[in-house]
């Protein structure tokens, strides 16, 4: 029997455990397709259980029957110079949406935004002529917060067909079961160096938060390409509480572990989904200022953003609140998920195919041209 092939577009090839659920989920959701996960590059990631993928100039050359770029705050038109692509030359983000929309125009199949975040705004002018002309000419958009549905609404006034719809990752307890949660009683942290600096303080709370508590901490990586690794290994080595260095190679193993923990400690947005989805009460500690992915996933919740705590002192101060996902609010994000992931497959099968449009066949020379246009605008204000 023939399956419908699909691809499949994200950062699948970074070390980042949020970003490689995407495809399991996929997968999950729709097993009846034969997905292919294309990223930047094909390189392997750390994680032993991360599905297979190709690279986008690899994609160009295969015939599919629809395209869907995945989860993650991936919908911006930075050059690579400015993201972790550093190394390689041109726009490797912009190729995950808008390169995947003008692969779905020649090939004359459907494109899917399935629930991605928009990091920042458009406003150039080249910029949002080509973000315009691609959600525009899409079979289906949806984002995972009102913050993203409002900068697409900024540039194209049909707001009624971006829908939000909840970050996909929820559905990671119904995918990789616990059946009963282990008796041994520790609390899971994960750090950032971005969010737990000063270390001393960190150090130092941590250590009354595992006292208070009477239970051993077990630390997780999940972030090792956003410099957790280094981080949470200096944090370790100056603990004098128990603890473990989980360098765990598997992405349902870290899943598990957090879902088998009495507490979930962190700066991780899909750390704490994970948390949420296995019912695992949990902290983010993050900053004064937190991303608007953050404020997004607590509107989404229907948590206030006290609950957004600034360091592990005021952790300290409030261990009796923990965030807890409702179960009238566990039930919506459940319907809520069902209902999209129904509407993906079907537009997959008798959607809408994308049409040509000039900006999108043409947005590489575009970026091109706009980045060197700044580049001299810099020059010239020197």
């Amino acid at each position: 029997m023939y399956k419908k092939k699909i691809a499949h577009f994200g950062t699948f090839d970074v070390d980042n455990y949020g970003d490689l659920l995407f495809p399991h989920i996929a997968e999950y959701r729709l097993p009846n397709l034969d997905w292919q996960h294309i990223s930047p590059t094909s390189n392997k990631t750390g994680f032993e259980d991360a599905k297979n993928i190709i690279s986008f100039r690899e994609a160009s050359n295969i015939k599919f029957d629809a395209m869907v770029t995945g989860g993650g705050n991936i919908l911006h038109l930075l050059q690579n110079s400015n993201t972790v692509y550093n190394k390689m030359p041109g726009f490797e983000y912009a190729n995950l949406w808008v390169g995947a929309s003008k692969l779905a125009a020649k090939q004359e199949v459907p494109h899917i935004f399935n629930s991605p975040g928009v990091s920042r705004i458009f406003n150039q002018k080249i910029e949002v002529a080509i973000a315009a002309k691609t959600f525009k000419k899409s079979s289906y958009v949806s984002v995972r917060e009102s913050y993203s549905k409002n900068l697409i609404r900024n540039i194209w006034k049909e707001e009624n067909s971006v829908k939000i719809v909840p970050d996909t990752a929820f559905d990671i307890a119904k995918m990789w079961p616990v059946e009963q949660k282990s008796n041994g009683k520790y609390i899971v942290v994960n750090l950032n160096p971005r969010y737990h600096n000063p270390i001393q303080e960190t150090v130092l709370y941590l250590e009354r938060i595992s006292n208070k508590l009477n239970m051993p901490i077990k630390f997780v990586i999940i972030g090792a390409c956003h410099g957790d690794k280094d981080f949470t290994v200096e944090v370790a080595n100056k603990l004098k509480v128990p603890y473990e260095l989980n360098e765990v190679q598997s992405l349902k193993e870290i899943a598990h572990l957090i879902a088998n923990a009495e507490l979930f400690f962190g700066s991780s947005m899909h750390g704490l989904i994970t948390a949420l989805s296995y019912e695992t009460p949990a902290f983010l500690v993050l900053n004064n200022n937190p991303m608007h992915k953050f404020i997004g996933l607590f509107e989404m919740i229907e948590h206030k953003r006290a609950f957004i705590y600034s360091s592990f002192q005021i952790v300290y101060q409030n261990l009796n609140y923990p965030i807890i996902l409702k179960s009238e609010v566990k039930q919506k994000i459940e319907e809520d998920l069902n209902f999209h992931w129904g509407i993906v497959n079907r537009i997959i099968n008798t959607g809408r195919k994308v049409s040509n449009n000039f900006f999108i066949n043409n947005y590489e020379i575009f970026l091109r041209l706009n980045s060197k246009k700044n580049d001299w605008k810099g020059k010239i204000a020197k």
